[in-house]
């Protein structure tokens, strides 16, 4: 009788065989040796992959592991940086969406802060000008608008244009400082 291939005997331990083929394999198992000293390897390697012994890896190799995979960690000053970045674009957008400007908090600020020159007048000027721009911006473009588009499209536009111009300005201003920062790694 000729021996069964491996393929076989891995179908046979893992029960994809048809019934009959199940019967024949059982049959020709309890004839052959070889046979079941090969379904028994099967076996033992089955139940070694299926609950695998973990070992920790060597310290000395973590941190290079972790430099492969992590090739360039942020740095402090670029967390920094990204934290106050965000900082000021959440100012902004609150003095803008809530309209700060007429606002008698805002107007006690500016009047105390206009004869010093300390970082959160800087702030507020900033901030103010910004919004005082977008909103001239806005009037301006929706005025222009209005003679060519009618009002619902005019105002996705209107979107779809300062979101482009915001775009474009930011790509201007920050492709020179990119550029610099991927010369400084290499």
């Amino acid at each position: 009788m000729e021996c069964l291939s491996d393929e076989i005997l891995i179908a046979g331990n893992e029960g994809t065989l048809s019934p009959i083929e199940a019967a024949r394999v059982r049959d020709h198992l309890l004839l052959c040796a070889d046979c079941r000293r090969a379904a028994a390897a099967f076996r033992l390697l089955d139940s070694v992959l299926a609950q695998p012994v973990l070992h920790n890896p060597p310290e000395r190799l973590i941190p290079q592991v972790m430099q492969r995979l992590f090739p360039a960690l942020p740095r402090l000053t670029s967390i920094a940086a990204m934290i106050a970045a965000s900082a000021v674009f959440l100012i902004t957008w609150i003095y803008i969406y809530f309209d700060f400007s007429s606002s008698s908090l805002i107007q006690a600020l500016r009047l105390t802060t206009d004869g010093t020159s300390g970082w959160l007048a800087g702030i507020i000027r900033g901030i103010t000008l910004v919004y005082n721009g977008a909103q001239a911006a806005t009037k301006a473009l929706s005025a222009l608008l209005r003679i060519f588009l009618p009002t619902p499209l005019g105002t996705a536009v209107a979107a779809v244009a300062l979101l482009a111009l915001g775009g474009l300005l930011a790509a201007t201003f920050l492709r020179p400082r990119l550029k610099k920062a991927k010369a400084g790694r290499s």
